[in-house]
């Protein structure tokens, strides 16, 4: 039995084995070619979707660099304001002393003045009982 003698009736037609060979022939790299198509556009649909994420975390990555940058600059400043709070801290110490040194010099010439003033208390006295011996 050859091909060409063999028949395949389907739904009331009749199909000769090397038309049905034929067909197999074409339709097999056709279906194949549809099926690495669709593969092939599976894979491209991944890709974008990977890229598309990529951009989207690329977007996330400048956000976050620029946020650092900005981190940076704040601390740098930050950095600076407590080298002059240092500073301030120095001088105000330095000023505490000398308040301190200047007051202990105002109260000893306030000591030198009550004794004055005392001294020129017993003098005016002196000079009314020299004035005015009879009181």
């Amino acid at each position: 039995m050859s091909l060409e003698d063999t028949e395949l009736k389907v739904g009331g037609f009749n199909f000769k084995g090397v038309w049905v060979a034929a067909a197999i022939s074409i339709a097999a790299p056709v279906f194949g070619g549809v099926w690495a198509t669709a593969e092939f556009y599976g894979r491209i649909v991944s890709l974008e979707d990977t890229v598309s994420g990529t951009a989207a975390s690329n977007e996330k990555l400048t956000t976050v660099g620029a946020n650092l940058e900005s981190i940076m600059e704040s601390q740098k400043e930050l950095l600076d304001l407590r080298d002059r709070i240092a500073e301030i801290d120095k001088i105000t110490t330095a000023n505490d002393l000398l308040v301190k040194q200047f007051d202990e010099k105002v109260k000893s010439i306030d000591t030198r003045f009550d004794k004055v003033s005392k001294e020129l208390d017993d003098l005016w006295r002196g000079v009314d009982a020299v004035a005015n011996p009879l009181r």
